[in-house]
């Protein structure tokens, strides 16, 4: 794999071409002892060094569903498949890039970002098999809110509705009660 840092590109410029981030990208995987080589079966590049498995970059413009598509089509060739985009500018840049990374280690793509026109390479986050980390606070908050809801109240989805929950559904039971009943 290859070494790592920690920020994420984000702004597609009109102009720039995908070809651009060739160049960048083969300078930093050979200076690492990849041989690099563009356009191997439909793979924009692909580096090799010794025994290793290749790696495989896809190169955009800009970070897509098409791109992450394209990413995770490559894992089925191997693990070391990594998604570089032109690194963005400014405060955007830095909001989108947490998330860009936090996705591209979900779906276990590693991410770079190429800042142009002085070629800089940063790598945000290698490839790596996705181990989420469950919230047991959460999962117990659901499970108690499910088991205490009467019925299915509610429409999945829906917007503009308040959202009927187990403390709603008991007010509504006890204000049901005084009605029927009186002060108690």
């Amino acid at each position: 794999m290859v070494s790592s840092d920690h920020e994420v590109p984000q702004k597609k410029s009109k102009d720039l071409k995908e070809t651009e981030l060739y160049e960048p990208i083969k300078a930093f995987l050979v200076g690492q002892g990849y041989e690099v080589k563009a356009e191997v079966q439909d793979c924009d590049v692909v580096a090799c060094r010794g025994d290793e498995p290749p790696v495989i970059v896809e190169l955009k413009t800009g970070l897509t569903i098409a791109l992450l598509l394209q990413g995770v089509d490559r894992q089925g060739i191997t693990d070391a498949v990594y998604i570089a985009v032109p690194r963005g500018k400014g405060r955007a840049f830095l909001a989108r890039s947490k998330e860009a990374r936090k996705l591209c280690l979900r779906l276990g793509l590693g991410l770079i970002s190429v800042r142009l026109p002085d070629g800089i390479v940063e790598v945000h986050c290698d490839p790596a098999p996705y181990q989420p980390r469950k919230i047991t606070k959460r999962k117990t908050a659901l499970l108690k809110e499910f088991q205490k809801r009467v019925g299915d109240p509610n429409t999945g989805g829906q917007v503009g509705r308040q959202i009927m929950t187990a403390y709603r559904q008991d007010v509504l039971r006890v204000l049901d009660f005084i009605a029927k009943n009186g002060p108690s």
